[in-house]
Parts: structure tokens; sequence; C-alpha cells
């Protein structure tokens, strides 16, 4: 990541580290607290960083990305505790119109988790949520995965169900700090979603944007056909159109 700023701290004895641009531009102070995926089990892959570098570089936007607290040696209420306070550390120091979540995987499952909580504690919102393959129901139980799975060639029920419980410990993997598709919706930041059409994930994206619409909450839903999970992190075509799109998202005002 030479081409960029990278500056390490540490919250709760956890890495966080923080991507800047080596040539700021005036005027422009978005910044990002980013989630990584990785099944809650996982940390950081090489995609993760070329993506954060690319959107730092493309849009001079700050990004924030801890390497919060891992199952199984740690559970949800662990992670929690150091996102958390991350997130009060920098909506107290950014505008939080300039504040963006964004997460993939089971980091874009977080990230809402995360504004949905910060909500029940009347804590300011950031303008926007950019969710990218999240994983938003822990229990893998919506009917129509069951027709996906078969063109999912990297996700399997079996093993996100087997992490899924590691990661909640003795809670119900349905409470929202774990599947956000139970949380509530109102008064949250804008949400975007992006999803392959051949991810098990898509299953409940789509019920969730069905959630919202009959709330009437506006969410931006982009879903592309033949894509797997994550692919927006790689460089395929398909990948490059969507983070051009999610660039213009974060350059919205």
């Amino acid at each position: 990541m030479a081409s960029c700023n990278v500056h390490k701290s540490l919250v709760q004895e956890h890495n966080v580290f923080t991507l800047s641009p080596k040539q700021p531009k005036e005027g422009v102070h978005k910044h990002i607290l980013y989630f990584h995926g990785g099944a809650y089990v996982q940390s950081f892959a090489r995609p993760h960083w070329d993506f954060l570098s690319l959107l730092v570089n493309k849009t001079c936007c700050t990004i924030t990305a801890p390497d919060y607290p891992l199952a199984p040696a740690h559970t949800y209420e662990q992670t929690f505790a150091v996102v958390s306070e991350l997130y009060r550390n920098l909506i107290n120091k950014v505008n939080p119109n300039e504040f963006i979540l964004m997460g993939d995987s089971a980091g874009g499952g977080l990230a809402l988790a995360l504004a949905q909580l910060m909500k029940n504690q009347n804590t300011p919102q950031p303008r926007q949520l950019i969710l990218l393959s999240p994983w938003l129901d822990l229990s893998l139980t919506n009917p129509v995965i069951k027709d996906i799975d078969p063109s999912d060639l990297f996700l399997g029920v079996d093993g996100l169900k087997l992490a899924g419980k590691a990661y909640a410990g003795n809670t119900s993997p349905d409470h929202y700090l774990m599947s956000p598709i139970n949380g509530p919706l109102e008064g949250l930041g804008r949400i975007s979603i992006f999803m392959g059409s051949r991810e098990i994930l898509v299953a409940d994206a789509r019920k969730l944007k069905e959630i919202a619409k009959a709330k009437g909450i506006p969410l931006n839903y982009y879903e592309y056909e033949g894509m797997f999970h994550t692919w927006m992190l790689l460089n395929l075509p398909e990948s490059k159109k969507a983070k051009k799109l999610i660039m213009e998202l974060i350059n919205q005002p």
C-alpha cells in the first residue's frame, strides 16, 4: 500500500489501520469506517487492501479499517466492544455528513448491525452505509437459499453456520447484532447494497430490500447477474463498473 499513507493504532489491543491520501484534495473530508469480510473467522486478505487503497486514491477519502476480534477466540460481544468504541471515537472527530460505514460479507452485516446499535443508543448516524455482499442473517434459514446454493461456487451453508455459531457464542444468531435483517431500518443513513445473483447471501439481501420497500425506506439495490460473492473487490469488468458506482456514492454530497 505504498500508494497511500498508513497509520496503525490500537483499540482495546486490536490493530486499527487508517489509510489516507498522500496528496489530500482541498475540501474533501469523507471518512469511511470499513469492516472486512471473512465469515467472522478470517482477517484481511490482499483484495481488501487493493480495494481500499484504490478508494483512497480515487476519491481522496480517509479509511479506517479495524482488525476486529474474530471467532472462535472471540464472540460478537468482544467484536462490538471494539467497533463501538472505534465508531464513537470517529463520530466525535468526523462530521456525520462526511462519515460512511462500509463492509463486505460479514463486514457488511457488521456495518449494518453497528449502525442499528448506534441508532438504538442515540448516537449520530453515518451519512450512508455501503454494503458489499453483506451477510445479513446468520441463521441462513431463508428457503430461497437452497435454490441458489448449487450456483454458489464459494460459500457453503454448513460452513457458514459453523462460523456463525462460533461468533454468536451463547446468544441466539437471530439477534439483530448478528442478523441485522432483524434489526431496525428506520432512522439509519442511506443504504446501498451490492450483490451478485450467484451468491447464497443474495436471498436475504433481496428480502431486506422488500422489507425496506414495505416500510417506505429508500434503499439503493444493485444486483449483478452471474456474479459471485464479493466479486466487486476484484478486477473483472463487472467489478470495475461496481467500483465506479461505489466511488460515485462516496463522492455524493
